[in-house]
């Protein structure tokens, strides 16, 4: 038997690697995003880029997230009316009217929870969901809550600790609602990873895309700006 057969002989039989341990992987994922002094001196992301929707067809997009759950998005499609939701903690607004505590309030929390990875897994009680294949990656699942009813799984590529998607749902009695946004081309931006290219699904189905133009880490957000 030579070497080369000998050696792929006992690639075969050894066991595989062990999996890296959850808290090994979230103190991973956090030390890829810049660590956890980097994305807590910078709770502000002002960011700018083009939204490719499914219904609405291309818009301009600007979009401020303040950790933990404050965000104002707004989108100014061409040929038609824009857009803008705003998220202050218990508050939403959409166009507007005031739509706290409804749905489109709770689809605006979990935007924020998408947000604010990885550090939101350092928030609640973790669940891991182990091994899921995605495009020939296999990434590590971990979920957690992130209000009632809500949760958010991570799936992390254990190679580098970044987030390649995120899944968030909704659970009421009327059934669970599910959003999954799918990350890459990410670049580092004032010691912070971001990722500058999103695609987004609702229900399986994908409903746009977003791709950031420019990034902005900050101390603090502007004056007024999660408010109608």
């Amino acid at each position: 038997m030579t070497v080369a057969i000998l050696l792929a002989a006992l690639a075969l039989s050894a066991p595989p690697p062990p999996e890296i341990s959850v808290a090994d992987l979230v103190r991973k994922s956090v030390e890829a995003y810049g660590g956890r002094a980097a994305l807590e001196r910078f709770p502000v992301a002002i960011q700018e880029g083009v939204v490719s929707s499914a219904r609405r067809g291309e818009g301009r997009l600007t979009r401020i997230f303040e950790r933990p759950r404050r965000l104002r998005v707004s989108i100014a499609y061409a040929g038609s009316s824009g857009e803008l939701r705003v998220l202050d903690g218990s508050r939403g607004w959409r166009d507007g009217e005031d739509v706290s505590g409804t749905p489109p309030h709770t689809a605006m929390v979990l935007q924020a929870a998408r947000m604010d990875l990885p550090l939101v897994l350092l928030q609640g009680k973790l669940v891991d969901e182990g091994t899921v294949e995605r495009d020939g990656a296999r990434l590590r699942a971990l979920t957690v809550p992130v209000g009632e009813g809500l949760t958010l799984t991570a799936e992390i590529d254990p190679a580098t600790g970044r987030v390649r998607r995120a899944v968030t749902r909704m659970t009421s009695a009327k059934g669970s609602v599910e959003f999954t946004t799918a990350f890459s081309d990410f670049r580092v931006v004032s010691g912070v990873l971001v990722p500058f290219h999103e695609i987004s699904y609702a229900q399986g189905q994908r409903t746009g895309e977003t791709t950031l133009s420019s990034a902005e880490m900050l101390a603090e957000a502007p004056t007024g700006v999660f408010r109608p």
